[in-house]
Parts: structure tokens; C-alpha cells; sequence
């Protein structure tokens, strides 16, 4: 969270501050928005667990995270990332680091979820830095969400511009906090 406290990605709702980083590589803080996805109940499937020397997160094998040399303009693909590739993590000096991922491997999972960022940030979770989506989605997120959420919330069509925005992302979520 922005105050420094840790939650679960289950217990996210719509308003919360969170710690995130820029398409520039730095950390900040973003607001989760009404287009993040949670689906507590959604049956176990295949998951991707990436396990790095300080953490290994579990994530849908369609979820965005950025992979690289530089972070966060070039996103992989859960289930395109392998042993050696560079993702990122926060560190406590309050910068990102270069972490390297040990291992991959798949597990039995249940539990959507997915925060939105108001600005386009790149959501923290379990320390590494992810993606709600592809660079494009982020991007537009980040020029033009939260006047779009401004005016859905003014017209009342919410419900449809979430349907539009997320028509085929029920395959990209990051799986239930442990």
C-alpha cells in the first residue's frame, strides 16, 4: 500500500493507494481503479510461478510483467519468461532492482486478480513489478483513464466501458495472494 503497510491482492478495492512504478522505471504510487479484476472465486487451472532469491509470485501464463534490461517498456508473457531473465523488484532503498528469475514452473492456482492503475503504473506485487496488461493498454491507462473513469462515473456507463476495456483479459490475471 502507499502508506507502507502490506495487504492481499484480494483485499484491493477500488481507491486504494498502492506502491507502483513508471514506464520510466521509478516507483510512485497509483490508484486502483473499477477496471482491476477480482474474481475470488474463480476455479483452480495452470499457473505460472516465478521464483526469484527473494520471492516467487504465481500468476495466470497470459499476465504482462516487464522483463529486461531496462524496466518497464518491454513486457513478457508469464508463460514466456525463463530461468535467467531479468525482471524487477523494489528494493528497500525505495529504487528498482534488477532481479533475476531462479526458476519457473506451473501449479494448480484459483483466485483472478488484476489492479487497474489509475495513471498506468505497474502494480507491486509480492515485490516484483507487473503489468495489468500489454504496454499498449498501460499506456492508454496512463494518458487517459482517469478522465474515462471521470466521465463513466458522470454518465452512468461504467458497466460498459469496463466490458469494452476488458473484453478479453479474463486470461491475464495474477493469481490469489498467497
Amino acid at each position: 500500500m502507499a502508506d507502507g503497510t502490506v495487504t492481499r491482492i484480494d483485499a484491493l478495492k477500488e481507491g486504494d493507494a498502492i506502491v507502483a512504478a513508471t514506464a520510466e522505471g521509478t516507483l510512485t504510487t497509483d490508484t486502483v481503479s473499477l477496471l482491476s479484476i477480482a474474481h475470488p472465486d474463480a476455479a483452480a487451472a495452470s499457473y505460472v510461478t516465478l521464483t526469484t532469491a527473494n520471492t516467487t509470485l504465481t500468476l495466470t501464463p497470459a499476465h504482462h510483467l516487464p522483463v529486461g534490461v531496462t524496466c518497464c517498456a518491454h513486457l513478457k508473457k508469464a508463460r514466456d519468461v525463463a530461468a535467467g531473465d531479468t525482471v524487477w523488484s523494489a528494493h528497500r532503498s525505495g529504487g528498482l532492482v534488477p532481479t533475476p528469475v531462479l526458476s519457473t514452473s506451473t501449479t494448480k492456482a484459483a483466485g483472478l486478480h488484476s489492479p487497474v492503475l489509475t495513471a498506468g503504473g505497474f502494480p507491486l506485487v509480492d515485490g516484483l513489478v507487473t503489468s495489468f496488461d500489454s504496454i499498449e493498454k498501460v499506456t492508454l491507462a496512463k494518458y487517459g483513464l482517469q478522465h474515462l473513469i471521470a466521465a463513466c462515473k458522470a454518465t452512468g456507463s461504467c458497466a460498459a466501458m469496463r466490458d469494452a476495456f476488458l473484453a478479453d483479459d479474463d486470461r491475464k490475471f495474477v493469481a490469489a495472494a498467497k
